[in-house]
């Protein structure tokens, strides 16, 4: 897919070919929207200079909640990207494009591991809304609310999370949507299936050139992450859901 430039940083540079290592998780593009929904654990570098690398894709482990997770799924058409995976079939690969970044992730056991929303990262959250679009890769266009975690993830507590939003003049800027504890919300353990993929960020820095927005945090989102719509100037505030 052809991917707009982002408004300062070169998020390129953090997925070249030197940045992959042994026993890396990595994040890569699917073949639906284009967003970065799939997992694979780095084998081996077998050649940095020309990129090959082995790997070994990783899949949603059969568990009783990742089972309540594939059925919705399978209901919804959107897959889960949250969850315990297991480590699955091998195959070198010989392109650095189809990959995002790389994924934090917790060891549950062997070839077993745990990825979920950490505290400070941004995700998409699937909105419910979704069309056909014959410019995306696999004829797919959703809707996303872009958010984030507050609180990493638990089993006994869920995760919380506050809205994003995108600030006026620029593509790849976003901002908290509100303040305070009213603007944070919260989902319990199974309600992490709403999200949908994990988005590079850079916080930005005074140096920067976001105007008017002194005291604010403000991100920078990678836009190989972001669909079309939500690079647009002109994209319009979407509210949080309630």
């Amino acid at each position: 897919m052809t991917v707009e430039d982002s408004d300062f940083y070169n998020f390129d540079k953090d997925r070249d070919e030197k940045s992959f290592r042994k026993g890396q998780i990595w994040a890569i593009y699917d073949d639906d929207d284009g967003m970065p929904r799939h997992y694979v654990f780095i084998e081996e570098v077998l050649n940095s200079r020309s990129f090959t690398v082995r790997l070994r894709w990783l899949d949603l482990h059969n568990n009783e909640l990742n089972r309540k997770h594939v059925l919705l799924e399978e209901k919804s058409g959107n897959r889960i990207s949250c969850g315990q995976f297991k480590v699955g079939k091998m195959v070198d690969l010989d392109s650095v494009n189809l990959f995002s970044h790389s994924v934090w992730s917790e060891r549950a056991a062997r070839e077993l591991y745990r990825i979920y929303p950490k505290k400070g990262s941004i995700w998409a959250l699937y909105s419910g809304k979704k069309g056909f679009d014959g410019a995306h890769l696999g004829g797919v266009r959703r809707e996303y609310n872009i958010v984030l975690a507050v609180t990493s993830y638990s089993e006994e507590f869920g995760l919380s999370f506050a809205y994003l939003e995108k600030v006026a003049g620029y593509k790849t800027i976003f901002k908290r949507h509100a303040l305070g504890s009213n603007a944070v919300s919260w989902v319990d353990k199974e309600g992490v299936a709403v999200f949908s993929h994990q988005i590079p960020v850079t916080l930005l820095t005074e140096k920067d050139a976001v105007v008017n927005l002194e005291g604010v945090d403000c991100w920078e989102l990678d836009p190989a992450s972001l669909p079309p719509q939500l690079l647009c100037l002109d994209w319009e505030k979407k509210k949080p859901l309630n």
